[in-house]
């Protein structure tokens, strides 16, 4: 690695060589090797794929304009005003994710054509120049690199609070003015050094003494995390959420005795967790052979199940009955009766080692720093992350994004199909209404837009599907008749 580098002589700053592409547009070959060919390549790879998710947001705000109403199935929960309200919001969102995209295609072509990331390493040089170990350079220009990548938002931010605030009424009072937003970059500057910092630090260790795929060594530590989790998960629960008791006796747990007897699974394995408010409301089941543990989230039972004098006045109200609660365990047994989880875990480790092996590869390509207007064999080893990352790998995560989150979507209809077939489809049925009617969202999604954006059918989606297993029950029995 050290051959990538010109040793400096001490309190000599270092003499980089201006053998760059500069601003040439025509390549000597048509060949990827060749950096200026493969700077427009890049340049037409991001600019396809921004304008691919600027077509789903397009789609998906065209979706929220054709919607005058709530849905039929979900008039009884949902008011014209909270509709309204649920419109602006998911509009909001997706035209910032839209206008992001188009920013994010400008900038990035910017940066490669005017070798911003070259001027970035330059200006490093000048001050950092004399410093003879090759991590402290290459930690001080993530530094700089850090601050441009979040000054790089704010058009966005000066969109948001200039322009779409306006547009979709926002409430000022509960969104947060345009300085103290420009306030808060600054704080993120400093809490994005504090984090990459170390970060940059560890891989680049990981790299020199890692060789050539030294990805795979990441891939390995991540691996080895995430099974530790879900076996410390199985074994502890989630401390981190709140504070976990047995299940008490009485009426919910009576209920889900009988769901807990129907999927065998065991009951003294059942944990009710007293969480913090922001914790979503649901339960969760991990483990198997002799580590299984069901957790209920306190928040996901009426009235968090404790008297109503001890509740905070947003609180009431909220939260599942227990034929409800039975009918949404029953759901999550079965995912773990299918393996779902299992099977995900799987899933996402194999496209991350693809990932993995992909950006190894890509990484060591000597023409993609130079297309990002570096001299031959001079640049930071850290700027190969942002480089393989933004200009490489995107095509490669659209599809296995596409993939995964299609697995994903698939589980939850297989696991509502298994409740319905155990006999708790009506339960499950009022019990997304009750969730949908607790935290309201926009209930419509484009078919395209939910493919590369939501990871789970919307509530309106499953409570279709349960109805056409209903429908289909009952043609089936007329047809008998």
């Amino acid at each position: 690695m050290g051959s990538l580098y010109q040793d400096p002589m001490a309190a000599v700053p270092m003499i980089v060589m201006d053998d760059t592409i500069g601003l040439r547009v025509v390549p000597d070959e048509m060949r990827l090797t060749d950096p200026v060919f493969l700077r427009h390549v890049l340049c037409g790879s991001i600019v396809l794929h921004n304008l691919f998710h600027v077509v789903l947001c397009y789609r998906q705000l065209r979706t929220c304009n054709l919607h005058q109403e709530p849905p039929r199935q979900m008039r009884a929960v949902m008011s014209p005003a909270s509709f309204l309200e649920a419109k602006n919001t998911e509009m909001h969102a997706v035209d910032l994710q839209l206008m992001g995209y188009v920013f994010d295609a400008i900038f990035s072509c910017i940066e490669l054509y005017f070798g911003v990331f070259h001027t970035l390493w330059d200006r490093t040089m000048a001050l950092y120049g004399n410093v003879g170990e090759l991590v402290w350079r290459n930690l001080a220009y993530m530094a700089l690199f850090s601050t441009y990548m979040v000054l790089r938002l704010l058009p966005l931010v000066f969109y948001e609070k200039l322009m779409l605030d306006n547009r979709y009424n926002v409430d000022p009072e509960t969104a947060p003015p345009l300085v103290g937003v420009v306030c808060a970059l600054a704080f993120v500057i400093v809490f994005v050094q504090v984090l990459l910092i170390p970060l940059t630090a560890i891989f680049l260790y990981i790299e020199i003494h890692g060789g050539y795929y030294f990805v795979l060594w990441i891939w390995g530590f991540l691996f080895a995390v995430s099974v530790l989790a879900l076996v410390f998960f199985s074994l502890f629960g989630l401390p981190c959420l709140g504070k976990s008791s047995k299940l008490p006796e009485g009426s919910l747990r009576s209920a889900l005795l009988e769901v807990l007897e129907d999927y065998k699974f065991p009951a003294d394995r059942v944990s009710l967790m007293h969480t913090f408010h922001i914790a979503k409301a649901t339960a969760y089941v991990w483990g198997y052979c002799c580590c299984k543990r069901l957790v209920i989230l306190d928040n996901l039972i009426l009235n968090r199940a404790m008297p109503l004098a001890e509740l905070l006045p947003e609180e009431v109200d909220l939260g599942l009955s227990d034929s409800q609660v039975a009918a949404f365990v029953a759901h999550q047994l079965s995912h773990w009766r299918h393996y779902h989880m299992v099977k995900g875990f799987i899933l996402v480790h194999v496209s991350l080692i693809i990932y993995m092996v992909l950006f190894g590869t890509c990484y060591h390509v000597h023409a993609l720093y130079e297309a990002a207007g570096f001299p031959h064999n001079s640049y930071p080893i850290i700027v190969g992350y942002w480089l393989v990352y933004k200009y490489v790998m995107p095509p490669y995560l659209t599809v296995s994004n596409w993939i995964v989150f299609y697995f994903i979507r698939h589980s939850e209809y297989r696991a509502d199909n298994e409740a319905w077939r155990m006999g708790y489809g009506h339960s499950l049925r009022e019990a997304l209404l009750k969730l949908f009617a607790d935290h309201s969202v926009f209930p419509f999604d484009d078919h395209w837009y939910l493919m590369w954006y939501r990871t789970r059918p919307s509530c309106l989606q499953r409570i279709r599907n349960l109805q056409r297993l209903d429908l289909g029950t009952r043609l089936s029995m007329i047809e008998l008749i």
